[in-house]
């Protein structure tokens, strides 16, 4: 009977990564891998060294030839004090700038101005004013009488003017200090053009200084006469208005009549509360009585609780002794008829007195009308009275306010007037020279000699700024070059169990030399024995890597369970799998392990011809054709205990024929048949072929061929077998160059050759 696969499948997690594990590790903490950066250094550093070179060549060259002709020059400078330093001074000065128009700030305002913090120029717009043509170009002129090759642009070149700043508080604050640097290969020439900038410079500060000055003076005297004239108007205007309409004081007659108003608008408000409080009590007092009830109007307050206070105990008495009584006489018994007779009185009399008082209330009422008629007649006089009274006086303010304000702005002009034309008389300059030209010197006295550029270290900074870029440049193509250079990359990567490494083996696989005693060997066979022991050194490690995979893979069993079906698969062609199949099936043959090697690769089936087999019957023919397996597997030449099933004819639809349920009670029969199998498979990459295949055996194994394979293509196929469920036993890395085991060190003592079997080869 078949093995039941079912169980083994259940088992998936025994061999290898289910679908639950596959992609889900829990991600280790990120470190710097120090091996991976040297690995980087070591597989790109002629890309970094070609882009160091490249750069060092092409900018180090530039600066030799700029700096090949630079001679020595020489640097003077003074310092020109702009502004005053003093808290008087700098007064002084605002109040300078404000008369004469440039600040808009009034003369009783500049004490509120933070001497600390007011720059009285704009130093920005001033260095611009002081290099502009406009100045510079008589400058040039009287250069030009000494030295005629000083043009413009020369001087402008070699001419610095800044503000000089210094660090507060972590920023740059700026002085109220100019300094002027210029450079040249001739110091005399230096302090001559710098004397002539600094005298040009004090007399440029004199003339705007006495320039600000007249245009102010020119003002004032153009708006004195205007000012003069309005005072004179605004003065007759009063006069005219005091005497049409008889005013002495026109300001208390106004407020007094604004009292009187107010005060009777006051009264009347009283008035006309206190009558309307009157009127509903009355209302409420006359409901009373004629509801028949007169005791509130008799109690309504505290003189009518006095006067009719005894009454109304008394009838309320009356009303109690009636009804105690009425519980021991008959109604119309003699002491009820005494005391009813009694209480009728008392009732009339005061029903009587309850209508004397409201008729009290309503005169009341008349009263505060008429007193409210005779504030309304007094309101109307008054409002009679202030009906023109308060034009007259809105044109009396305006008319006050209009000259107050002429006479100071007159007052004001004159005296800005007096203080410029006493400026002006002066002949001081505004501008103070802290510092008179001279050449910068050394600590010893001499003059400062600017050094040419210093090449070799400037050769050196671009020497390093090189070798950054260049491994910049390295690590940039290795990020972009997005395939696995070392089978600890590829276990990082994956998170997937690492079952072995391939080496890569150069050359064609041929037959060692018998290692006889050299005295046995020709001349020809004693050149040749090194380069044979070295390659049989290779082959020989070359298979210790595949009897190692096969005893990793033979781990992942047990002895009730043994690996028995193995998909080998890749996630593109040429990745190695074939070869992996190949040699994997091989050496579990050599160790006697009765092994099938299958060719499912279908689309493409090569393994024929590497085995020296032939493809006429073969995988597609016993599912199609339900041929037996004596017909379609072939034992392979030169190899004991190893047999092949090639993919036999072609079919358009391979997916159809693996997903045939025929394919599955193949596989099973062949586990009864052999030891172990090992099928071929097309790429993971989309084709879902070797997942058919894997469905129904022990797992897969993927092959990553160094230096070829693609991550995201490898981490899209792992993504894949994840959502398929299919068990993926790890990965093999192929093609590792340069690669060895650390116990492989005795595979290349010349002893070890000996015990090499001779003759011994892999097939090709």
């Amino acid at each position: 009977m078949p093995r039941n696969l079912s169980s083994r499948r259940s088992k998936g997690s025994d061999y290898g990564l289910s679908s639950e594990d596959l992609l889900a590790q829990v991600e280790e903490g990120q470190t710097i891998n120090l091996g991976w950066l040297f690995a980087v250094f070591r597989r790109r550093l002629w890309i970094m060294v070609a882009v160091a070179g490249c750069l060092l060549g092409t900018a180090g060259g530039a600066i030799v030839l700029k700096t090949r002709d630079d001679v020595a020059t020489y640097t003077g400078s003074f310092d020109v004090l702009v502004e005053p330093i003093t808290a008087e001074g700098r007064l002084a000065r605002l109040s300078l700038s404000a008369q004469s128009g440039n600040l808009p700030t009034s003369a009783t305002e500049i004490s509120k101005v933070g001497m600390g913090y007011a720059d009285l120029t704009d130093y920005e717009t001033q260095v611009r004013v002081l290099k502009s043509p406009k100045i510079m170009n008589p400058i040039v002129e009287k250069i030009q009488a000494q030295y005629p090759d000083i043009t413009f642009s020369y001087l402008d070149q070699n001419l610095i003017l800044e503000r000089i700043s210094y660090e507060k508080d972590g920023k740059l604050e700026g002085t109220k200090i100019l300094r002027v640097q210029y450079h040249d290969e001739n110091s005399d020439k230096i302090i001559y053009i710098l004397d002539v900038i600094a005298e040009a410079y004090l007399g440029y500060s004199k003339q705007e200084r006495l320039a600000s000055l007249e245009q102010g003076i020119d003002h004032l005297e153009s708006q004195l006469p205007k000012l003069q004239k309005r005072v004179r108007e605004y003065e007759k205007e009063i006069q005219l208005l005091r005497e049409s309409n008889q005013l002495s004081f026109p300001e208390e007659t106004a407020k007094d009549l604004a009292a009187q108003s107010r005060d009777l608008g006051l009264q009347r408000v009283a008035t006309e509360a206190e009558l309307a409080q009157t009127r509903a009590n009355y209302d409420n007092l006359k409901a009373q009585l004629a509801a028949g009830n007169p005791i509130p109007i008799l109690l309504k307050d505290i003189s009518t609780q006095q006067a009719y206070g005894p009454l109304v105990s008394q009838y309320q008495n009356l009303e109690a002794q009636l009804a105690l009584d009425s519980t021991q006489f008959r109604e119309n018994s003699p002491p009820m008829a005494v005391l009813r007779d009694k209480q009728r009185n008392i009732r009339q009399l005061m029903d009587q007195e309850a209508l004397a008082l409201l008729d009290a209330v309503e005169v009341q009422i008349q009263d505060l009308e008429a007193r409210v008629r005779y504030l309304n007649n007094m309101d109307t006089v008054l409002e009679r009275q202030q009906q023109d009274f308060p034009q007259v006086l809105r044109e009396y303010d305006d008319l006050q306010r209009n000259l107050a304000v002429a006479t100071e702005s007159l007052r004001t002009f004159l005296s800005k007037r007096e203080n410029l034309q006493l400026d002006a008389s002066q002949q001081d300059i505004p501008w103070e020279l802290i510092s008179p030209p001279d050449l910068w010197q050394n600590e010893d006295g001499s003059p400062q000699q600017q050094a040419p550029s210093d090449t070799k270290r400037m050769v050196m900074i671009v020497g390093v700024l090189s070798a950054l870029v260049g491994v910049g440049a390295g690590f940039v193509v290795e990020i972009l070059h997005t395939v696995y250079h070392t089978p600890e990359e590829v276990k990082a990567d994956t998170k997937l169990r690492l079952l072995g490494v391939i080496p890569r083996l150069k050359g064609k696989l041929i037959t060692p030399l018998p290692l006889t005693p050299p005295l046995r060997l020709g001349i020809w066979q004693r050149l040749r024995l090194p380069f044979f022991r070295a390659h049989s050194a290779r082959l020989s490690l070359y298979r210790e890597a595949f009897r190692s995979l096969y005893t990793q893979i033979n781990l992942l069993g047990s002895k009730q369970m043994p690996m028995r079906s193995l998909v080998i698969s890749s996630t593109s062609p040429e990745d190695g799998k074939s070869t992996l199949s190949q040699h994997l099936a091989v050496t579990a043959a050599t160790i006697g392990k009765r092994v099938l090697l299958v060719d499912a690769d279908l689309r493409n089936p090569q393994l024929h011809h590497r085995l020296g087999c032939h493809n006429r019957l073969g995988l597609t023919d016993h599912i199609n054709r339900d041929l037996p397996f004596e017909e379609v597997i072939q034992p392979c030449p030169g190899v004991e205990n190893l047999f092949f099933l090639s993919g036999g004819t072609y079919t358009r639809d391979p997916i159809k024929t693996l997903s045939n349920p025929t394919m599955q009670r193949v596989m099973e029969g062949l586990h009864d048949v052999f030891d172990v199998v090992f099928y071929n498979t097309p790429p993971l990459l989309g084709l879902s072929d070797a997942q058919l295949l894997a469905a129904h055996s022990d797992g897969i194994i993927l092959v990553v061929r160094l230096e070829k394979t693609n991550r995201p293509f490898l981490a899209q196929v792992l993504e894949t077998l994840k959502i398929s469920g299919t068990t993926v036993l790890g990965v093999v890395a192929n093609d590792a160059k340069n690669y060895a085991p650390l116990n492989a060190s005795s595979l290349y003592h010349p002893q070890y050759y000996r015990k090499l079997p001779m003759g011994d080869r892999l097939p090709s």
